[in-house]
């Protein structure tokens, strides 16, 4: 295989990502309660509480996936996975708005294209599509 072949297996297209779609703001509050409820550790908050800050999804997550790994007590159920799944793609809109707004704030405080291309790794034109791309993604829940 070729580098840039290789280059093309490794990083995956943004339009791919970008097309994901939004999970329902219902399901997102219905996959953080089941979470919530059966791993009331995961995060800063008690057992039936919704958390309030991105960060307590993620450790949401990662309990799920640390009881599959582990076959914790109680077992992970598939509903658990694919509540996991729901908060990932929830988290992936925060992250793409987070990202947004940095290239906002880079350009805010007169950080070029090319400066900002060069700092994540990709072409200019692509910076700028990418820009245009996350503000285009829905917000999260």
């Amino acid at each position: 295989m070729l580098e840039d072949e290789a280059d093309s297996v490794l990083r995956p297209d943004f339009a791919v990502i970008a097309d994901v779609p939004a999970p329902e703001p219902d399901v997102v509050d219905n996959a953080r309660f089941r979470l919530v409820s059966r791993y009331p550790e995961s995060g800063a908050h008690q057992a039936g509480e919704m958390p309030a800050h991105p960060m307590d999804d993620a450790r949401a997550v990662r309990a799920v996936i640390d009881a599959v790994r582990s076959a914790a007590e109680p077992p992970a159920h598939a509903l658990d996975v694919g509540a996991g799944l729901v908060l990932v793609g929830n988290l992936r809109l925060y992250l793409d708005r987070l990202e947004a707004d940095l290239l906002d704030a880079a350009q805010h405080v007169d950080l070029s294209w090319d400066l900002i291309a060069a700092i994540i790794g990709i072409p200019v034109q692509e910076a700028q599509m990418r820009h245009r791309a996350l503000h285009a993604r829905p917000e999260p829940c």
